[in-house]
């Protein structure tokens, strides 16, 4: 039985040795690829945009599938449900809703962000944000990042806290660096982990639509209304 126990927590201590690797290699690989395009991308455009996230995403799946030979359900990718896109639709519009709170109450002039609408450009912008930062973006730090922190760290908050940080530090060199950009940043990390503790299904899916129609409504929706207002 001390023999099995023993055998046991060597095992544990091997995997959470692993995950913090794992996350080591994940973030500096991520790192290395923001700083390469903060330096390029005034000239790199949209196409290296996409390259940026479709890269590390298409790195991980293949370490998953190939290394660890583990399904894509490990890192949350599984089947799309109706209620996984009405869930994550209206994930997207309460933390849309959220960001919104303290800028009404600063009487924030929405006027200033106003954007004529641009059928070409609207439909660019779905595309790129729900199958490029939403989707390698719960991908990588929730769907890989975070479950490797709940390897190495019990307490859920710990690993909630650490994912705010992460997702913060890649973001360092495209922010400005004010209270409300990070306030923006922790409560959708927040609100995206709290809905993947309480779910319990282990799937990304909802996040990823969520993150994606959120930053549609922010880049896209709130102009575009800002502009028909005027």
């Amino acid at each position: 039985m001390e023999k099995r126990k023993e055998m046991n927590g060597k095992s544990e201590k091997g995997n959470k040795k692993r995950s913090a690797i794992e996350m080591t290699v994940c973030i500096s690989g991520m790192a290395a690829l923001t700083v390469l395009m903060a330096v390029f991308s005034a000239d790199a455009g949209l196409l290296a945009g996409v390259a940026a996230y479709w890269i590390p995403c298409f790195v991980l799946l293949i370490y998953v599938l190939k290394v660890e030979k583990q399904p894509l359900s490990s890192v949350g990718l599984k089947p799309i449900r109706a209620k996984h896109v009405l869930e994550g639709l209206g994930l997207g519009v309460g933390m849309f809703i959220v960001q919104q709170i303290p800028l009404l109450l600063m009487r924030m002039d929405y006027s200033a962000y106003a954007m004529e609408p641009d059928a070409v450009y609207v439909a660019v912008m779905l595309f790129y944000c729900f199958f490029c930062v939403g989707f390698a973006e719960e991908l990588i730090f929730r769907g890989f990042l975070l479950k490797r922190t709940l390897d190495i760290f019990s307490q859920k908050w710990v690993c909630v806290g650490l994912n705010i940080l992460l997702f913060y530090l890649i973001h360092w060199f495209t922010m400005q660096h004010t209270f409300g950009e990070f306030y923006n940043l922790a409560t959708n990390v927040v609100i995206l982990c709290i809905y993947l503790f309480r779910k319990k299904e282990g799937t990304i899916v909802p996040l990823v639509i969520a993150h994606g129609f959120y930053d549609v409504l922010t880049s896209v929706g709130l102009p575009v209304f800002a502009y028909l207002l005027k």
